[in-house]
């Protein structure tokens, strides 16, 4: 008899584990899909029905069986966006990818959204879902900045601005080269972009203002600065940044504002003109949902949105671009 009164007890304590669970999943939801919704810089959420993609999501909470495959629901959520920017990170990416930048407090509280956290539906007996739609960002690790030191030209390539090395790979290669470079060359080739704080911090090495607005939801423009904002910048030595046309977001911005500013010379083709600004919300458990909560800008004039960035020399043969670059800078006195 006493065994059996056991048994239930374990067994009722399990149901209970998984109950709260299933409340925590439902929450958590909630609060991704609230975050689109209020804060998102387009309030047609790109000609899509949020709502009905909520309910569609909310529906497939019976699918999740832990934390790790709550993320991926998520994510693969705001991928319908379809932005190529907007995505939530589970707490190991976030600290992966971030490094520990700062985010914003989820700007509600739970109980208001409680009343509208409905349960999950049993597990459907169906294949698993579809893979993530093509533009959904990639999970694949962000390549590592690069650095290179030809014929007395340093030469960076940062593959995003996501990466929490970034800013420090290339204070140290001006550490390490300053006193015998002849300049820079900052290649942002195909770099998808990122973070508006990263984007400040590379920006702050070369030069220092308030080169940015953001455009958003609600707010109008939002003036945004360099990173630090005063002060003499760690080189004022010739800087050529090369673009294409894969180059998004932040990076866009980046390459904008050190143009605007008379610091760099632009060698490629134009940018892509997708210049959303990500804005990253942490959740309670040190996951971070990346929402696109504006448009990058010049402080005046009108956005790079659909326009992009112009190079100053317009070198469409990917191979000869950084040959380009050495020989503007080399002749540079």
């Amino acid at each position: 008899m006493r065994w059996r009164v056991m048994v239930l007890l374990l067994l009722g304590g399990l149901a209970l584990a998984q109950n709260s669970d299933a409340q925590a999943f439902a929450l958590r939801l909630e609060q991704a899909w609230r975050l689109v919704k209020e804060r998102y810089y387009d309030t047609s959420f790109k000609g899509l029905d949020w709502e009905a993609i909520g309910h569609a999501y909310r529906q497939r909470l019976g699918e999740v069986r832990d934390w790790e495959g709550l993320y991926r629901l998520l994510d693969e959520m705001y991928g319908e966006l379809r932005d190529d920017h907007s995505r939530v990170l589970s707490p190991a990416e976030a600290r992966h990818l971030l490094g520990g930048a700062q985010c914003l407090p989820l700007p509600f509280k739970d109980q208001d959204l409680l009343p509208s956290v409905a349960p999950p539906s049993p597990r459907p007996a169906q294949p698993a879902p579809p893979a993530p739609p093509p533009s959904q960002p990639s999970r694949t690790p962000p390549e590592a900045p690069q650095v290179r030191f030809i014929n007395g030209v340093v030469v960076v390539r940062l593959s995003n601005l996501i990466d929490a090395t970034s800013s420090s790979v290339l204070q140290n290669a001006i550490r390490q080269y300053e006193a015998r470079a002849r300049g820079y060359v900052l290649d942002l080739r195909g770099n998808p972009g990122g973070l508006a704080l990263r984007m400040a911090e590379v920006a702050g090495i070369f030069m220092r203002g308030v080169p940015w607005r953001i455009v958003s939801r609600g707010l109008g423009g939002v003036p945004l600065p360099t990173t630090p904002f005063l002060g003499r910048p760690q080189t004022q030595k010739p800087l050529v940044v090369l673009i294409d046309g894969n180059v998004h977001s932040a990076a866009e911005g980046l390459a904008g504002a050190l143009k605007n500013a008379g610091r760099a010379y632009l060698i490629g083709t134009r940018s892509a003109g997708n210049t959303e600004a990500l804005t990253p919300y942490c959740f309670p458990d040190g996951g971070v949902a990346l929402v696109a909560g504006g448009v990058l800008a010049p402080f005046s004039g009108p956005t790079w949105e659909g326009r992009g960035v112009e190079p100053d020399l317009v070198e469409e043969n990917p191979d000869e671009q950084l040959e380009a670059a050495l020989r503007y800078i080399l002749r540079h006195r």
